[in-house]
């Protein structure tokens, strides 16, 4: 019999050897979410503009492009949601912040607290950015074990990346997403347009979760005389036309709105601007990093002109 229960502790010490291994490559490994909270932090005193978004923000305005010191906080799925956590956590230790950017895409504004693009990164933003999360049950077992967020063959992957190019970090010193590359663009996810459109699709048109969040922004912003930019990144001529237009007209008139009720906010629309053509963009709604370069000194002239 003791043979046997040492034989099932040897077994159950080697299956729970790789579970481990990959729980201290979470813990340890710098990811995007723990350069952009050190990187932040450190630029507390001169960032003057700050960005925040998803990833059309992520891979679309770098600040290496803006004539004021510029940060990128925006990241792959971030909502409104996370906006507003991570603009609240940090908001009162900045010295200089004249304008935050806040991108609205034709996602975000109908966005839900907890969706499928939260499940894995709500943890993230707890674990690597010190946030306090609502969503996230206290009695949650993820939030001990970062590992059990995602598959075991996801977390494979990535400790392979990891190996293979000594980093998992895709994003540079100001935040802005590096591995949307010209030369590794997708013609075919740039012809694929409807497909992206059907991915992103909630078929949803109650804004005031988000709306709210907004206007809470603007209002702290209002007392720290920061202007609020909001952005609506461009897309390719195709995404533009297959979105629902009811849906798009009203995200757009929601930014026109939010302008011209509040005098610290200015509202940029780029979403069918003629100035950007398919050879922009990395997929159907993604600039590359040529591609973001306009855009970024786009939005930097804007703000300029604001002087």
């Amino acid at each position: 019999m003791r043979k046997f229960f040492q034989k099932i502790l040897l077994i159950a010490v080697l299956v729970a050897i790789p579970f481990l291994i990959i729980e201290i490559f979470y813990r340890v490994v710098p990811n995007n979410y723990t350069l952009k909270n050190q990187n932040l932090i450190r630029n507390y005193r001169n960032t003057e503009v700050l960005i925040f978004g998803n990833s059309h923000a992520f891979y679309g305005l770098n600040p290496t492009y803006f004539d004021k010191p510029t940060f990128n906080l925006s990241n792959i799925s971030q909502t409104l949601y996370f906006d507003q956590l991570l603009f609240d956590k940090h908001i009162d230790q900045f010295k200089s912040l004249k304008y935050i950017v806040l991108t609205i895409e034709y996602t975000n504004l109908s966005q839900q607290d907890n969706s499928a693009e939260d499940v894995f990164r709500k943890y993230y933003y707890s674990a690597y950015m010190d946030i306090d999360v609502p969503i996230i049950n206290q009695f949650d077992e993820k939030v001990l074990f970062l590992s059990s967020t995602r598959s075991f063959k996801i977390n494979v992957g990535l400790i392979k990346d990891y190996f293979l190019n000594g980093t998992i970090v895709t994003s540079d010193i100001n935040g802005f997403g590096t591995n949307n590359l010209q030369a590794k663009r997708s013609i075919e996810n740039i012809q694929n347009a409807k497909r992206t459109v059907n991915k992103h699709e909630d078929h949803l048109m109650d804004f005031s979760k988000n709306v709210d969040r907004l206007a809470s922004i603007i209002e702290k912003c209002k007392t720290k005389n920061i202007e609020v930019i909001l952005v609506t990144m461009p897309v390719t001529k195709q995404y533009a036309l297959e979105v629902n237009q009811i849906k798009l007209k009203k995200i757009f008139s929601t930014c026109q709105t939010l302008q011209n009720q509040n005098d610290n906010v200015r509202y940029l629309n780029l979403f069918n601007d003629n100035r950007f053509e398919d050879a922009d963009f990395f997929d159907a709604d993604h600039l590359h990093d040529l591609g973001a370069i306009k855009s970024s000194k786009i939005v930097n002239g804007f703000i300029n002109d604001l002087n």
